[in-house]
């Protein structure tokens, strides 16, 4: 018997499935703009958003300068966001506001146009531009509605976002580092640090300028060996004072006097 039910209802949702396609059907090709309209914000209602958005693309110039055409202009911009298309609804989004800069829904459309650009922010192992254009859609935002409630939001998700820059720029230097480039090593590492001065990665970053500016040091000519083992040692107090009870201390103390003891080595041959 609950078979028998549950097979009903599948038929009946099939019907009901074939009826408001066919409905829709004849609504698309019919040129009634009012039944057009109505149908297009029912098909929104029902989250039908393909076929809502279809409808309001055909009337909404018919629309634009009638009571109507604001609501509908958002109700498209909505549809396509929902729809998942982020390139296309921001635009929608900035558009409208341009078209109905007095309209009730400009702070939202305005911060949904930069939430479809943290959507379209990529993994932090891709190209950061998109990224970087959130962060400034999003300080926009902040800066046009200072006293929304959306703004603690904003701060969130901008924090998210440098932090993905962060490890961007971390993982860069890192490379270097891996491929022995220990001088661009050293740059990318303290670039990283000038930009993030409160990293999440300092020890980590600290940590290796000590072993690239050794390891460049060891690797290096003679007539600049010198200047970077003193290099290595003003790392290494920089290190130190900063992590003293970091789990790579024992390294880094056992860098310290390898360094200084080739130093002495270097001063003793300097006086033969």
């Amino acid at each position: 018997m609950k078979l028998k039910v549950a097979h009903i209802l599948v038929l009946a949702l099939i019907i009901l499935s074939v009826l408001s396609c066919s409905e829709y059907n004849e609504i698309l090709k019919s040129g009634d703009n009012e039944r057009k309209r109505e149908y297009s914000l029912k098909m929104y209602e029902e989250k039908q958003y393909i076929k809502s958005a279809t409808l309001l693309e055909d009337i909404i110039p018919y629309y634009k300068l009638t009571p109507h055409g604001e609501n509908l202009y958002f109700t498209y911009c909505m549809a396509n966001y929902y729809l998942g298309d982020y390139y296309l609804s921001g635009y929608y989004f900035k558009r409208f506001i341009k078209q109905y800069p007095s309209s009730k829904h400009c702070e939202e459309a305005q911060f949904l146009s930069a939430i479809c650009a943290v959507q379209n922010s990529p993994n932090y192992k891709l190209d950061q531009t998109e990224t970087l254009n959130a962060l400034d859609e999003l300080q926009i935002f902040i800066d046009i509605y200072p006293e929304s409630n959306r703004i603690d939001t904003c701060n969130q998700i901008m924090d998210r976002l440098r932090g993905k820059l962060e490890l961007k720029q971390f993982e860069s230097s890192m490379l270097y580092y891996k491929t022995e480039n220990y001088k661009a090593a050293v740059v990318a590492f303290e670039g990283t640090l000038e930009s993030y001065p409160e990293s999440v990665y300092k020890e980590e970053i600290l940590y290796h300028i000590v072993k690239s500016s050794y390891l460049l040091a060891i690797n290096s000519i003679e007539s600049k060996k010198r200047e970077r083992l003193e290099a290595t040692l003003k790392s290494y107090r920089t290190f130190v004072a900063a992590f003293p009870e970091s789990k790579w201390r024992t390294e880094v103390d056992n860098i310290k006097s390898k360094t200084d003891k080739e130093l002495e080595i270097m001063t003793e041959n300097s006086q033969q």
